[in-house]
């Protein structure tokens, strides 16, 4: 069996890529950190036997890269939170790896995948599990504001980003409200087309950049609007990702 990684997160690709070439017979043929280079390779290579795939990629989902597709291959999926593959992944033809992928999994994981063998089982499992997820993301935040509650919708969010353990959301009004979520669960929840992780620190969205300045050390600095008190850095490795999802 042959297989490519599709996986926006350099060191998590690595791992899986080491894990497979140690556990399993499986032929990685390349890895690829976004939609649009995976559609790149897939439009002009025969596609293989198996998917890894990650959910959320920095230009969008890998439902976008399926969409693409004839037909779809065998796929064993790759999140790192269990938001979703609690009740989405109930299914004898598709399978989930949970983010920082453990071996035992793995091998578990391609032992359940070479026991398919009906594609129509592959593909109805996978079209209700894409549909599940887009139904998923968030729409409304509720924040406690002193004693009372308000429910923030999404489009009204410009950016989130923590402090000091704390995640703050900013409303287009220039407020800055604290979440009960992390930054980690933000990724999970919010719609991968709108919003993008520059960094440990922030999550944008991309209605809100004001511009994109090139910076020292092959990273990139943004102004947003409402501003943010300090520099707003693109890590080094997430430029490539953030590029390519603007430029969608």
């Amino acid at each position: 069996m042959n297989a490519i990684i599709i996986e926006d997160e350099e060191l998590s690709a690595n791992r899986l890529e080491k894990l497979v070439s140690e556990h399993t017979s499986i032929e990685v043929f390349g890895t690829f950190y976004s939609v649009k280079t995976a559609l790149n390779w897939l439009r002009e290579n025969e596609t293989p036997d198996l998917l890894f795939l990650d959910i959320q990629l920095g230009d969008g989902t890998g439902f976008d890269i399926l969409n693409e597709l004839s037909s779809y291959p065998r796929v064993i999926f790759t999140t790192a939170f269990d938001k979703y593959v609690l009740d989405a992944f109930r299914y004898n033809s598709v399978d989930y790896l949970l983010k920082p992928v453990k071996s035992e999994d793995l091998i578990a994981a391609v032992e359940k995948l070479k026991k398919v063998h009906v594609q129509s089982d592959i593909s109805a499992a996978v079209d209700s599990l894409r549909d599940h997820i887009k139904t998923g993301f968030k729409k409304k935040f509720l924040i406690k504001i002193g004693h009372k509650f308000q429910s923030i919708p999404v489009d009204d969010i410009a950016y989130f980003y923590s402090e000091s353990s704390t995640t703050y959301l900013k409303t287009l009004k220039g407020d800055s409200l604290i979440t009960d979520h992390s930054l980690d669960e933000l990724q999970t929840m919010l719609n991968p087309e709108d919003f993008f992780r520059i960094n440990r620190h922030m999550i944008v969205c991309d209605k809100y950049i004001n511009s994109i300045d090139s910076y020292f050390n092959n990273r990139l600095i943004l102004t947003l609007k409402p501003e943010f008190d300090e520099q707003v850095i693109v890590s080094r490795e997430k430029v490539k990702a953030f590029k390519e999802w603007l430029d969608r």
